[in-house]
């Protein structure tokens, strides 16, 4: 009776054995997409830091100590799987970057209609910074907004939930149409114009916006 039995057993341990790997291989597959999605973030906050960093001599211009003046905002949206960051500099220059694909893209200077909705944003950004927080630009919250002015003396930064900017109840609305503006023109632009995309060469001390 018992050799009766061993082909039976040798059948079930069989499929229990394809049962455990397939379970394992499903486990590895689990843990490589979540060692790529941190790479991808760590990445992204490299990105994110050396936009803090930068400084107006950085960029090629000047201005006078004595005064403050706005010359980078930064627009990050928190999606609630991603991270979406438009930046736009007082030279005119865009970036776009997020936490899922963190490439740098930069637009064209050369492009006057993009410059010029990146320009406006400055000067939005101008009359903003003042009624918006020193060092809080930490958090980030799933579902908000948030706006972060570089200035050639500090960083001021301030949030709001997405759907304060749907139904239009944000104070920081014109800073959201100016960003909505910027996307809008590079979409347009993109289509036709090659953009850099440029890969983050150092790593520096990173302040996590929040946790994916």
């Amino acid at each position: 009776m018992k050799e009766e039995y061993w082909p039976i057993g040798a059948i079930l341990l069989f499929h229990f054995g394809r049962i455990i790997n397939n379970y394992y291989l499903k486990w590895k597959y689990r843990q490589v997409d979540k060692e790529i999605a941190d790479i991808n973030y760590d990445t992204y906050l490299d990105l994110r830091e050396q936009t803090f960093a930068l400084t107006p001599t950085d960029l090629g211009v000047m201005f006078p100590t004595n005064t403050e003046t706005a010359f980078g905002i930064i627009m990050e949206m928190h999606t609630g799987t991603a991270i979406q960051s438009i930046v736009a500099f007082s030279t005119g220059e865009v970036w776009l970057y997020n936490s899922i694909n963190p490439r740098k893209h930069v637009s064209d200077k050369e492009n006057s209609s993009l410059t010029t909705t990146a320009l406006a944003a400055i000067t939005a950004a101008q009359y903003h910074y003042a009624r918006m927080r020193r060092n809080n630009k930490g958090e980030l919250l799933p579902g908000h907004i948030k706006f972060h002015i570089l200035t050639n003396h500090d960083v001021y930064s301030a949030d709001d939930p997405i759907d304060a900017f749907l139904d239009n109840s944000s104070q920081w609305e014109e800073l959201f149409n100016n960003a909505s503006a910027i996307i809008e023109e590079w979409n347009n632009i993109s289509k036709s114009n090659p953009i850099k995309r440029v890969y983050p060469k150092f790593k520096i001390n990173r302040t996590r916006p929040a946790n994916l």
